[in-house]
């Protein structure tokens, strides 16, 4: 285990339980098993606004949606606003396909507006434990030597407690404030 990495986490662990820990307890105990079709649809249309766009920015449409009582003209971006559309139709038939799959990350790349990455940002949100390979996340395991996100994630989680989605959280919502190292341009 790399002792500088876990330095790290830990002060991103207090930095989060200190501004964020709603967010902490949300990603650690929440389980694929538990969640319903109203659950995957929230959890889809929040992964798909975010995309590609600064989080504090899509927390504030996605409230503006919900709070609109999804009305699609909220969402300004056309590509993001037809993918919503089938998935107000479709949700249920992709839900019960993906409680079916034995590839869930796998499955959830084939729904509009889901890629590589937002794959398993919905995944995570979902109750599925892995990690996001973001632009964050990438960058910092890089920093700390490591070939992928999710083995910098496991490591910590075997150390720390926390699920593997739980880390990943913690390292996001504490990059996404502040962290040089993965606001660098030189890395």
């Amino acid at each position: 285990m790399n002792k500088q990495v876990l330095d790290f986490f830990q002060t991103a662990e207090q930095y989060v339980k200190t501004n964020f820990n709603d967010e902490i307890l949300t990603v650690e105990h929440r389980r694929f098993e538990n969640q319903n079709t109203n659950d995957f649809l929230r959890q889809y249309i929040y992964v798909v606004l975010n995309s590609g766009m600064k989080n504090q920015v899509a927390k504030e449409i996605f409230q503006r949606f919900l709070d609109s009582g999804f009305d699609l003209n909220v969402i300004g971006h056309r590509s993001k606003r037809k993918a919503i559309a089938q998935a107000l139709l479709k949700h249920k038939d992709w839900f019960e396909t993906l409680k079916a799959s034995n590839d869930k990350i796998g499955y959830l790349d084939t729904l509009p507006w889901i890629g590589e990455i937002t794959r398993y940002h919905l995944a995570r949100n979902l109750g599925i434990d892995c990690a996001k390979p973001d632009r964050h996340l990438a960058k910092l395991a890089k920093y700390f030597g490591y070939p992928s996100v999710q083995q910098m994630c496991e490591d910590i989680s075997k150390e720390s407690g926390y699920r593997v989605g739980t880390v990943d959280a913690i390292l996001w919502r504490y990059c996404n404030m502040h962290h040089p190292i993965v606001n660098s341009p030189f890395l």
